[in-house]
Formats: C-alpha cells, structure tokens, sequence
C-alpha cells in the first residue's frame, strides 16, 4: 500500500516534469522563431541599405563625371577666348 502511494507520487511529480519541460521547450522554439523573424527583417535592412547605398555611390559618380565635364568645357571656353585676345 505505501509502496503504491510512493509510486502514484513518482508518477505525479515525472508528469509534472515532463509537462514543465515541454512548456519550456515550446517557449524556446517561440523565441527562436521570433528571434528568426528579428534576423529576417535585420537583413533585409541591410540589402535595403546597402542598394540605397550604391544608388548614391551611382549618382555621386555621375555627379562627378559631369562636373568634370563641365570644367573641361569651361576651361576650353577660356582657352578659345584667350586665343582670341591674342589674334
């Protein structure tokens, strides 16, 4: 009789156990899951930001070209008037 009372408590206190665990264990799979959501959006971010950024790297280029190209016109414009002085 007391070996029966000792068993049922065994049993009682492993469920309890094993029903603890698995409540752990789904709230782990839920912070990874969210915490997989985080690294998802963190790294689309970051392909975002890094086409913005060749975006601007593009334009910045086309900027440059085309202020070189105008000083060159404006020097050659210069040199044209110069050379006109000198005639």
């Amino acid at each position: 009789q007391n070996l029966a009372a000792e068993l049922r408590t065994l049993r009682a206190q492993a469920e309890e156990t094993a029903a603890a665990q698995e409540r752990e264990a789904k709230t782990l799979r839920e912070q990874a899951t969210a915490a997989a959501r985080q690294r998802d959006g963190a790294l689309r971010e970051v392909e975002e930001a890094r086409a913005q950024l060749q975006l601007v790297a593009e334009a910045r280029a086309a900027g440059r070209r085309e202020l070189l190209e105008a000083q060159r016109e404006a020097r050659e414009c210069r040199d044209g008037l110069e050379a006109q002085r000198r005639q």
